[in-house]
């Protein structure tokens, strides 16, 4: 066969091939990392962490063959919108795993595999740790006291590029990277975003990326945190602002 004619099946074989795996398959895959069972209210709190490289995608279905997983921290009747490029996580503070009826021996370090299902990646699994410790408390937050500035948040978002720019303006609170994971000081902080109550990370300035979305209604929200992660509280309320996106 002559070299140009084995060139041409080559590439006729590529092109078949890569469409093949646009039928069956996706160009990425959402891979799990930091998957724990935390000890919570008789059950154990599912956290993991996210990254999902490629396209919009949908966590619509968390399970384990030991005991009764289900979803807790925020609605799930369409399941959870996972941005594209981005790296959420199920988390305390958000949407997270409640894990019901564990059997057997339920000492710290044991691994008891989970899977989350995804609407495009399809089923990706891992193995969770069992969490030592008493149960934690992931609602702690700072009231602020009536002889410091009560901060204040507003927040617009926009499309940008293939995804949304959320753009901040906040009164008496200084966004810190630096100051991140030190002790409280007033005023200071930084900021959780959430998208349908699944939290997508930490926010340290006043403009912030999110990937393409699924399509459907969202709402994105940002809350005032202190260094060490306690929500600031004005008036009994957490300090928040959110809006709301609609995907076609």
């Amino acid at each position: 066969m002559k070299p140009l004619a084995i060139l041409a099946a080559s590439v006729a074989v590529l092109a078949a091939g890569a469409a093949l795996f646009l039928i069956f398959g996706r160009a990425t895959d959402i891979a799990l990392t930091d998957a724990q069972l935390v000890p919570m209210g008789g059950g154990y709190a599912l956290t993991v962490k996210i990254d999902n490289p490629g396209p919009p995608d949908r966590l619509i279905e968390v399970s384990t063959g030991e005991g009764q997983l289900m979803m807790a921290g925020a609605s799930f009747t369409e399941g959870l919108p996972v941005p594209a490029g981005s790296t959420p996580a199920l988390a305390m503070d958000g949407a997270h795993g409640m894990l019901m009826g564990l059997p057997g021996e339920t000492e710290e370090g044991r691994l008891v595999p989970i899977t989350l299902r995804f609407a495009e990646a399809g089923a990706v699994s891992t193995r969770a740790r069992v969490a030592g410790g008493m149960d934690m408390d992931h609602s702690d937050y700072y009231p602020v006291p009536p002889d410091e500035p009560a901060p204040h948040l507003e927040m617009l978002v926009g499309p940008e590029d293939d995804g949304w720019k959320i753009m901040l303006q906040a009164e008496n609170f200084t966004f810190s990277a630096e100051a991140a994971d030190s002790p409280h000081v007033p005023g200071i902080g930084h900021g959780h975003l959430y998208l349908d109550g699944l939290k997508l990370g930490r926010v340290y300035g006043t403009e912030q990326h999110v990937g393409a979305l699924p399509p459907g209604d969202h709402e994105l929200r940002v809350t005032l945190n202190t260094n060490d992660h306690r929500a600031y509280f004005v008036d009994g309320a957490p300090v928040t602002a959110a809006a709301r996106v609609s995907v076609d």
